[in-house]
């Protein structure tokens, strides 16, 4: 054995001591995430299904955090406001941003868009998913699918469908099935879907892919008429409506989502802990029964199926609006 005098055993100790104090309050912190209040940012206005979303799941995870947890709405420029709000904070998890799917159209849409969503997010999960469904009016004269193909054929560029906005899923799926039901429609974009359903509902729009947290209790109350939903499965709410790929065009599928994505580069074990308490939220019985009133299925995929997602969303919409010709 190695003889060690005293004074070296002491600068051994004070390094040994020092090395610790640094490396400690590190591990302490990552531990003891979150030590301070949780920012979700909406980028939309309050009220809409985003809003409802984030404030259930919120109210979930203040009260297993033991952190406040809130909601800030930064509505603007199809989610960019409140998107750049969380480039501009740290990558340490307190703030998120909660998108639509505007969050990989838009990157299709706009020619100078500011991010690149995979590499200066970092996808955390889906929240909710939101169906849409084809409507027309009760009165109208499509009773079906094909009879709504059959009159936009016989008199082309005569059908117009009504969207929330450019770049919307409402615009992009309906186009998408103009395309392949082989008919010339025109699109009217809105300022939010409420304004279009007023159209719809007087006759100045024949038919929208109407978002089902909208749709659904337009439908209940006989107001509007289903002829499809858009998913490639049947929605629990209204399941004697075939989707449109069991009436005619297999393959096809639309679905908003809203997620919840970080700053690119956050922290690996605080992203995991985000992640395990959104599941946890989205896994009760009381979110899921607020979600299924408003017609929005729970998601609560993992980061990694969600990132894979936003990768296989951004290249079929780049694909989409690049074959419609559709700008901005």
């Amino acid at each position: 054995m190695i003889a060690c005098d005293p004074a070296r055993r002491r600068f051994n100790a004070a390094f040994v001591s020092g090395i610790a104090s640094a490396i400690l309050p590190t591990w302490s912190r990552a531990d003891d995430f979150p030590t301070k209040t949780i920012r979700i940012v909406v980028p939309f206005a309050p009220g809409g299904p985003t809003d409802l979303m984030a404030r259930t799941i919120a109210k979930s995870m203040t009260a297993s955090l033991g952190q406040a947890v809130i909601v800030d709405n930064r509505p603007g420029g199809g989610g960019v406001i409140g998107m750049s709000e969380v480039m501009h904070q740290p990558a340490d998890g307190y703030t998120l941003v909660m998108p639509s799917i505007l969050a990989v159209t838009n990157p299709a849409l706009m020619p100078n868009y500011p991010f690149d969503t995979l590499r200066d997010f970092s996808p955390l999960t889906v929240v909710g998913f939101v169906p849409h469904a084809v409507v027309v009016r009760p009165d109208y004269a499509a009773k079906t699918l094909a009879e709504l193909v059959a009159l936009g054929k016989a008199k082309p560029n005569t059908l117009s469908y009504g969207s929330s906005g450019i770049g919307t899923s409402a615009h992009l799926g309906a186009a998408l099935f103009a395309q392949r039901a082989g008919i010339e429609a025109v699109h009217v974009p809105y300022r939010g879907s409420g304004p279009a359903v007023e159209d719809l509902l007087g006759g100045r729009i024949q038919f929208m892919f109407l978002d089902m947290t909208t749709a659904l209790p337009q439908i209940k109350a006989g107001k509007l008429r289903a002829l499809a939903v858009a998913p490639a499965q049947r929605f629990a709410g209204l399941p004697d409506v075939p989707t449109v790929a069991e009436q005619g065009y297999p393959g096809f599928e639309v679905h908003g989502w809203y997620g919840l994505m970080l700053k690119a580069h956050t922290a690996p074990a605080t992203q995991q802990r985000l992640y395990t308490e959104v599941k946890n939220a989205l896994d009760s019985a009381e979110v899921r029964e607020v979600f299924r009133a408003q017609g929005i299925e729970p998601g609560g995929m993992p980061p990694a199926a969600f990132t894979e997602m936003v990768r296989n969303d951004l290249k079929t919409w780049k694909q989409v609006v690049d074959q419609l010709h559709i700008t901005l």
